[in-house]
């Protein structure tokens, strides 16, 4: 019963993140219900790479996938403390 509870747990949490990475990639490559936005593309990324500028790093897909994810802020903190 406990390890069902657990595998259920593990499953929503996982396909969270997976959610959150398809939501990424779509912004990214400007995926909407109704084709391809060009525009909402180029803004959405304009958005990702000025944050990930303000924390210093490397402008590229990794480090804004990165942002997005929250893996970047971790880091930055996990430097800050040593």
């Amino acid at each position: 019963m406990v390890a069902e509870a657990l595998k259920e747990m593990y499953s929503m949490t996982e396909g969270a993140f997976n959610d959150k990475e398809k939501q990424f990639n779509d912004l990214w490559e400007g995926i909407t219900p109704k084709g391809i936005n060009r525009n909402k593309s180029l803004k959405f990324r304009q958005y990702i790479l000025e944050h990930v500028r303000q924390m210093k790093r490397p402008l590229n897909r990794d480090n804004a996938l990165k942002y997005w994810m929250g893996q970047l802020k971790a880091e930055v903190n996990d430097s800050e403390n040593f």
